[in-house]
């Protein structure tokens, strides 16, 4: 495994920090996306998911889009040292085929692991430096700490020039957290590759069929099993009802959205502190935002960034851009 000592935590994954998070989280009557991985039986059931639910495992389509995109970004590189960071690096199987793509352009690659989960930051890193990149310093965080990741990414990378991805990511936060995140640790001379899923949408299909048509991609048992897993640190799971999957939208977008009823309106305590359920309002367990390609690049491009659409899946369901 990579040696601990360059893995650094950032006090916002401390365990006092994270209660007052969760804390926090159950007072908005949701659970914040990050506490959906931190466990390893977490970890394990969205491996699961992934490996049964995600199309790139059925569909060829969704590989070569990331295949034509790290193409694109590698002719553009001059020879020399270049800094990967993996943004919500997850296990890093994308980081590590960049990685190839990478190597073919450029003489020495430094790669950076960076996620809330400290077991998939290790994996990683440690298949990007089986593969033969260079590793200084690997960082377990909340992204939301989008200050202090913004710092740590300059200390770390120094002037070299960085190549940052965000797979997976989008879906999962809010369009406003995005921006922000993006504005943070961007800087002029990076290359930041975003992912995101997409709603469908086409000539013979308007938005709520495309959103129905990638809806089993969600509601099936193993996502359901994954987020159940979520109520179990928080002791909730018999207090509330089974999760259940729906269509809704998020600061505007569509989304798949996973709530829970509460069971009754009886008051319990946890951490501490206590809270009054009200029976009429969903425990918020998970979302998953689906853009169009016009969608995305506006909301980007009304924040100040240049976008630019690498690659798109033939059905439409996925996409990969350059940001800057």
């Amino acid at each position: 495994m990579v040696d601990p000592l360059t893995i650094d935590f950032h006090p916002s994954v401390a365990e006092g920090a994270l209660e007052r998070e969760a804390i926090e989280s159950l007072q908005a009557n949701r659970i914040d996306p990050k506490f959906l991985y931190v466990t390893l039986r977490q970890t394990e059931l969205w491996r699961q998911v992934f490996l049964r639910h995600s199309p790139i495992h059925a569909n060829p389509e969704f590989a070569r889009i990331y295949r034509d995109a790290f193409a694109r970004v590698g002719d553009r590189l001059a020879p020399g040292k270049v800094v990967l960071a993996g943004l919500g690096c997850g296990t890093g199987l994308k980081e590590l085929e960049l990685y190839a793509c990478l190597k073919g352009h450029v003489h020495e690659v430094l790669f950076s692991a960076i996620d809330v989960s400290r077991d998939l930051v290790a994996e990683s890193a440690q298949k990007l430096v089986d593969a033969g990149a260079d590793h200084q310093r690997s960082l377990v965080c909340d992204l939301a700490e989008s200050t202090f990741l913004g710092e740590w990414l300059d200390r770390t990378a120094g002037d070299l020039p960085r190549v940052l991805t965000f797979f997976g990511l989008v879906p999962n936060l809010a369009p406003s957290l995005v921006t922000r995140l993006f504005k943070a640790i961007l800087r002029p001379e990076d290359i930041l590759l975003a992912s995101a899923h997409l709603a469908p949408v086409g000539e013979d299909m308007d938005l709520p069929e495309a959103m129905r048509s990638v809806l089993p991609q969600y509601d099936n048992p193993e996502t359901l099993a994954w987020l159940t897993a979520a109520l179990e640190p928080w002791d909730l799971k018999d207090l509330v009802d089974a999760p259940e999957m729906n269509i809704g939208e998020i600061e505007g977008v569509p989304a798949f959205v996973a709530t829970a009823h509460w069971k009754s309106s009886e008051p319990f305590e946890r951490w501490g502190h206590r809270f009054s359920p009200k029976i009429e309002e969903l425990l918020r367990l998970f979302h998953s935002l689906r853009y169009t390609p016009s969608l995305f690049e506006g909301l980007l491009r009304s924040e100040g960034f240049n976008v630019e659409l690498l690659a798109i899946t033939a059905c439409r369901e996925e996409a990969i851009w350059a940001i800057r």
